[in-house]
């Protein structure tokens, strides 16, 4: 299967307030700090959290909880064992959802990439799918980098949807294409993260994998994304590249626009007994950034351009896929 359409390269411009860290995490060339928002809360689960128990997403969302990821598939033979519970509560709580996939370098890519959406299954508009790329399985640089970018792409492929990938900001010196696709970066321990120079902002930040939630027992992973709640809508509906033979559900609804054509004119093993390790982004705090700890900007001309270009990306393939299966109809009459 073949996108109909094509998303282009997009120069996005950081975040002109910058904060210090105190970690050393590689070389300032490598990186670049950005300030972003923080005010729309969210979280990623695996099922040893909340204690290996059922979550109840509906407190979850009532502590403050507008988006949740949830671990789906490891390698090729791994199922965690509360996704299916978590995808669909966090569905009928009404949260932004997503299904990551523990990537593993030295396991075939694209069989993995079959695997995460076998196991996911019929999506539905504004899901969101992940690449967990987090350990090197003693692979060269250039083998991560390579298998990560194909496992990527079959995923686009596949389910014409646009892939996040979460990293740590130096886990690989170099992160190629991969900078085409919305960055979820973990990096604990400071007021603003750290962001690969492929990238120039980040959409989702994971700032401690040791945080506390009242609806949860036990620690929890703690993430925000970089807009307000609105911008979180429009980017999950902007990833459904509806061009790709793979679209989505036939009664998906069609994304709002939100003005974005004018902002784009004017801009594990086999058993649960398998670990699973956190980003070594240092020691973090157990409770989200605030936003007022540096002088954070507002999602400005970097977060614009994104949510614009997906927007129209979004229109222009429904178009298409309307006009095709238009063209269907007439066929079969």
């Amino acid at each position: 299967m073949k996108l109909g359409l094509r998303i282009a390269a997009v120069a996005l411009v950081a975040c002109a307030a910058a904060c210090s860290s105190n970690e050393d995490l590689g070389s300032s060339d490598e990186q670049v700090t950005v300030c972003g928002q923080t005010t729309v809360k969210g979280i990623d689960v695996y099922h040893g959290d909340n204690g290996g128990n059922t979550i109840d997403w509906t407190k979850v969302k009532g502590a403050g909880i507008s988006f949740a990821f949830a671990k789906a598939t490891e390698s090729t033979n791994f199922t965690d064992s509360m996704f299916a519970t978590n995808w669909a509560g966090m569905k009928a709580a009404g949260l932004v959802r997503g299904a990551y996939h523990f990537f593993h370098a030295d396991v075939d890519p694209t069989q993995q990439a079959k695997f995460f959406l076998s196991t996911v299954g019929a999506l539905e508009q504004g899901d969101l799918l992940v690449l967990d790329l987090e350990t090197t399985n003693n692979q060269s640089q250039a083998t991560v980098l390579a298998n990560a970018e194909t496992f990527m792409a079959a995923v686009k492929t596949e389910s014409g949807v646009l892939p996040i990938l979460y990293t740590s900001p130096a886990f690989l010196t170099s992160f190629g294409t991969l900078g085409q696709y919305p960055l979820w970066v973990a990096n604990y321990g400071v007021s603003c993260p750290d962001v690969p120079s492929a990238w120039k902002t980040y959409t989702f930040w994971q700032s401690t994998g040791s945080g506390s939630l009242s609806a949860l027992s036990g620690a929890v992973d703690l993430d925000t994304f970089d807009g307000s709640l609105s911008d979180l809508t429009t980017f999950a509906d902007g990833t459904w590249l509806l061009g790709s033979d793979a679209g989505p559900a036939d009664d998906a609804s069609p994304p709002q626009d939100s003005g974005a054509m004018d902002a784009l004119a004017e801009a594990e093993p086999t058993s649960d007994a398998g670990a699973t390790p956190k980003p070594d982004g240092g020691a973090g705090p157990n409770a989200w950034p605030s936003s007022g700890g540096c002088d954070a900007s507002p999602r400005g001309a970097s977060g614009s351009a994104w949510l614009a270009l997906v927007g129209l990306a979004a229109l222009s393939g429904l178009r298409k896929l309307r006009a095709r299966q238009a063209d269907e109809d007439r066929g079969r009459e």
